[in-house]
C-alpha cells in the first residue's frame, strides 16, 4: 500500500514539472520569426537585444525589428542600421525608452535588401555599451 501511494505521488508531481517546463519553454520564446539578432549587456550582463524579422506577409509585408530593454537600469536602449547598397548609404536608429522589459516594433521597408545592425545601450557617455554588427538580408 506505502509503494503505491508513493507512485501515485511521485506521478503526480511529475506531472506538475512537466506542464510548469513546457509552460516556461512556450511563454519564453521571443521572436520566433526573427531570421537573426543581437545582444548588447553591461556589467556582464544582457541589457538590450534586437531580432531582425524578413518580411513575411505581416507588418504590411515589411521586414522589421524588435527591440527589447532588458535589463531595469534606467537606460534607453537603441538599434542603429544602415542598408547596405553598392553606393552611399548612412547609419539611422530608433530608440526604445519606454522602459525595462519593454519590446517596440520597427517597420524598415519590403523589397530586397542587404542590412547591417546592431543594438546599444545608450550609457550616457560617448562610448555606449553596443553589440558587434550583423549582416542580414529581406
Amino acid at each position: 500500500m506505502g509503494n503505491t501511494m508513493l507512485r501515485k505521488r511521485l506521478r503526480s508531481a511529475l506531472a506538475v514539472g512537466c506542464l510548469v517546463v513546457g509552460s516556461t519553454l512556450i511563454f519564453e520564446a521571443p521572436a520566433q520569426a526573427a531570421s537573426s539578432h543581437a545582444i548588447a549587456k553591461t556589467n556582464g550582463t544582457r541589457a538590450a537585444e534586437v531580432w531582425f524579422n524578413r518580411a513575411n506577409g505581416s507588418h504590411g509585408n515589411s521586414a522589421w525589428f524588435d527591440l527589447y530593454d532588458a535589463k531595469c537600469d534606467a537606460k534607453p536602449v537603441y538599434v542603429t542600421w544602415k542598408f547596405v547598397t553598392g553606393g552611399w548609404s548612412r547609419w539611422e536608429s530608433a530608440t526604445n525608452d519606454g522602459g525595462c522589459g519593454n519590446t517596440m516594433g520597427i517597420n524598415l521597408g519590403g523589397g530586397g535588401f542587404t542590412i547591417d545592425y546592431k543594438v546599444c545601450v545608450d550609457d550616457g557617455f560617448l562610448d555606449d555599451s553596443c553589440s558587434g554588427t550583423v549582416r542580414d538580408h529581406n
